[in-house]
């Protein structure tokens, strides 16, 4: 999966969780668990075979980090626990940039004790092809629209538990 839907979902497990010591292990076993599910990346998208970089998947990850992090400010706004929530979604994502962005892949994929780390979170992947986009692309925008709902819900907010306990005295 692109970064935005982790780090979406890493930022509401610290709104459901509260505790950072649930939260951040929590929100880095969903990147496993999200990759797992089908999807597509830049890859998929604008890659080319032999393995090299192109601009098109470049610039699809810049966009994707800025637009995730902007996205990830404004749902969690000023709630309870946002330093939290703001920690879990890039312990989400967090993965990704060390397997994937030089030179932090090279060491991570080559150390004996993290190569098999690296091997697991490149094997369980179920990418798609071109032609499967829609149903690619359909798993990401339930995951991001799944994880807003969680974060934008006023259910569950310390504040609003408190003014309804208020509400009850």
């Amino acid at each position: 999966m692109i970064g935005t839907p982790h780090m979406l979902t890493g930022a509401a497990i610290g709104k459901l969780t509260r505790r950072p010591h649930l939260a951040l292990p929590i929100a880095f076993a969903s990147h496993f668990l999200l990759d797992a599910i089908p999807h597509m990346d830049e890859r998929a998208l604008f890659g080319v075979a032999g393995g090299r970089v192109t601009l098109g998947e470049v610039s699809m990850a810049v966009v994707d980090i800025v637009g995730g992090i902007a996205l990830v400010l404004w749902a969690v706004g000023h709630q309870p626990h946002r330093r939290t929530m703001l920690w879990a979604a890039f312990a989400a994502v967090v993965i990704d940039l060390i397997d994937n962005v030089p030179p932090l892949r090279g060491w991570f994929r080559a150390w004996s004790l993290t190569s098999p780390l690296s091997a697991f979170h490149h094997g369980i992947q179920l990418g798609m092809a071109r032609s499967q986009w829609a149903v690619g692309l359909g798993t990401q925008i339930a995951v991001i629209i799944l994880a807003l709902w969680v974060l934008r819900s006023r259910r569950g907010d310390a504040h609003t538990d408190e003014i309804a306990g208020q509400a009850n005295v």
